[in-house]
């Protein structure tokens, strides 16, 4: 059987509006930076190596993936880039920034499959209608693929490594079909995001 850490968590504040986050957040959806003009069979046209090293240590940004990870306090500190806050406990007022939970559990536990070290396919019931009846979804556990991948790699991951692993970090990939299924869509269902909590800065 398969074993998932239970809850991944995501800080998020969108400061350039490049995910439409605050826009978008009492709907259904979570955008990748693909949603900003990205492109979308780029995702096809290289390896994962090459995309986890250009997300994670070069900076990707049209990046297909959102980053999550297994430590909250590491998502607090990305969602307020290391400022002080203080809570907002009404989404309709102001707020900065946002903590986001993914609820692993939510996942259809027999459609869980590793297809690489440290790479999982999953499927969920979706919240919007367009996804229906499954929503595709990529997990990557990203400390334990890039090691798995180090030594026969064709480029250098020490410094992927050394981000993923001081962050604990894990990727999401929105893995459902768009246009015509040539590629994948930017948006994440957010069916398995159950708790969404705001932030102001002080």
């Amino acid at each position: 059987m398969i074993t998932l850490p239970k809850f991944l968590f995501r800080g998020d504040n969108d400061k350039h509006n490049k995910r439409l986050l605050k826009s978008t957040f009492k709907s259904e959806l979570f955008m990748t930076n693909l949603i900003s003009g990205g492109i979308g069979r780029e995702i096809f046209s290289n390896t994962i190596e090459q995309l986890l090293n250009k997300h994670i240590a070069t900076g990707w940004e049209k990046t297909h993936f959102l980053s999550f990870s297994t430590d909250e306090q590491k998502a607090y500190y990305y969602g307020s880039d290391g400022k002080p806050f203080d809570d907002v406990f009404d989404e309709s007022e102001n707020w900065d920034f946002t903590v986001l939970t993914f609820d692993t559990s939510l996942l259809i536990q027999d459609s869980i499959k590793e297809i690489e070290t440290g790479i999982y396919s999953a499927q969920f019931i979706p919240s919007c209608n367009e996804f229906l009846p499954t929503y595709k979804v990529i997990l990557i556990d990203a400390v334990s693929h890039l090691k798995s991948i180090a030594s026969k790699s064709r480029i250098d991951l020490t410094t992927a490594i050394a981000n993923a692993d001081n962050d604990k970090e894990w990727l999401i990939l929105p893995a459902s079909p768009f246009n015509y299924q040539r590629e994948l869509t930017a948006k994440l269902d957010a069916h398995c995001i159950t708790d969404k909590r705001v932030y102001r800065y002080e």
